[in-house]
């Protein structure tokens, strides 16, 4: 019979370095993101036109493995390959995949359909980037104390959120200053990235032994005790302003700058090049990420260091405020300040949720990445419902304004779960610890 977890966690020291192999492997899946939410929408626009309901839906397509993280934590909390682990190989192995189809996916739209095959090949590359990113929730899970998470989980999501936001437009600038040919150059780069990063995981010690998992009995632990449920709650609605800003923030202000043309609900570009839009795109994007890792860090050392309640009470608040800033008029440059106004809030309240469900999965040995997979599945499926139901609406409305204040109320329906979670549970003694 395997050695308990619990046991083996003490003969593991959690080192500063693995945060920073974390952090490279989370951020090139945040360039995924990245790409597919903010870089392909205006390249295939460069080929063929296409409705914002279309965009929503390639979007929502893709986005569905985002949904179902929960397989993929059960996968890695019972299957494992010996003297490895049972968190590095569905680090390594799907990543590999992933990052194989962004370096053909050029070759593939060459012989396809430009829209079918971006939803398909963008389908596959977000499975493997998912079943990485849940694998390493997990390892993370394993390895790190409890009173470091907030701030480890807030640097990894960090780098994960510049990757995000910033890694597409990065590339497509670099096309536009030349130093890349073009965009489908981009593809292949990041995919060969993506495999390079994925092997620096083995340079992190990880348990070799566990507790017996048994999928199903485990399972329903999940779901016997009330708190789990209420932080199920909490969690559907955490993200649901995501995939909204992600996506229609950058359109809105390529739009409010006379770069995009929008006809009813049909975009279009105007007399700009492609490439001088991926650099607007990338200048925006970088202004977001500035605001996003100060905020992430912040919601960090407040959740470890104050308190995790009133980390998420004031991520919440102020992520809805800073949405409703978009309602005010003003010029290009306000916009671009309302831009890392919400950064911040998106990494805020990010990390304050992850240093909440961290601790919650502390209550699962057995089953703890898939516990936190469930948990950020119900998240991503919010942000998922929440960007396709936009869609539609703003198909019928054809208004921002509607969009983004309906965006600031949904995230504040979040307190609601929240407000009725035991805070004895996720909160932790306050003492002095090592930074990440």
């Amino acid at each position: 019979m395997s050695e308990p977890l619990i046991e083996t966690k003490k003969n593991i020291e959690y080192k500063r370095y693995y945060t920073g192999i974390f952090s490279i492997n989370y951020l090139f899946q945040g360039f995924t993101s990245s790409m597919f939410t903010v870089i392909v929408p205006i390249y295939i626009l460069t080929l063929v036109e296409i409705k914002t309901s279309d965009i929503s839906l390639i979007a929502t397509i893709i986005l569905i493995p985002s949904s179902i993280k929960l397989i993929f934590g059960m996968l890695s909390d019972k299957f494992g390959v010996k003297n490895i682990g049972r968190r590095r190989p569905w680090i390594i192995i799907p990543v590999m995949i992933a990052g194989l189809m962004w370096a053909s996916l050029p070759l593939i739209i060459q012989v396809a359909d430009v829209v079918i095959s971006f939803m398909i090949i963008g389908f596959i590359i977000n499975t493997g980037v998912m079943m990485g990113d849940t694998s390493s929730d997990g390892l993370i899970l394993d390895i790190c104390p409890k009173e470091r998470l907030g701030r480890v989980q807030g640097v990894v999501w960090g780098f994960r959120s510049i990757g995000m936001i910033a890694g597409g437009p990065i590339l497509g600038f670099m096309v536009y200053a030349k130093i890349l040919i073009n965009i489908e150059t981009t593809f292949v780069i990041l995919g060969i990235l993506m495999i390079l990063t994925s092997f620096t995981t083995l340079l992190i010690k990880e348990p070799k032994a566990y507790e017996s998992v048994k999928l199903w009995p485990n399972f329903k632990e999940l779901f016997k005790d009330r708190e789990d449920l209420k932080t199920y709650g909490f969690s559907l609605f955490n993200s649901i302003a995501d995939g909204i800003i992600l996506l229609f923030l950058s359109l809105f202000i390529l739009i409010q700058m006379g770069l995009l043309n929008i006809e009813e609900v049909t975009l279009s570009l105007t007399s700009i090049t492609s490439g001088e839009a991926f650099f607007i795109q990338a200048i925006i994007s970088i202004i977001s990420s500035i605001g996003i890792i100060f905020g992430a860090l912040l919601g960090g050392l407040f959740s470890d260091l104050i308190s995790r309640k009133l980390s998420v009470y004031g991520a919440m608040f102020y992520t809805a405020l800073s949405i409703m800033l978009l309602l005010i008029e003003t010029n290009y440059m306000g916009l671009y300040f309302f831009s890392s106004l919400i950064g911040v809030g998106i990494g805020w309240r990010h990390s304050a949720f992850s240093a909440v469900i961290s601790q919650m999965a502390k209550y699962h040995p057995k089953t703890d990445s898939t516990y936190f997979a469930w948990c950020t599945s119900l998240s991503n499926l919010g942000a998922n419902l929440g960007l396709l139901f936009m869609g539609i609406l703003f198909e019928s409305f054809q208004s921002f304004a509607i969009i983004f204040l309906l965006t600031a109320i949904a995230q504040l329906v979040n307190l609601i779960p929240f407000s009725i979670m035991k805070s004895k549970k996720y909160e932790i003694l306050r003492e002095k610890s090592k930074s990440p």
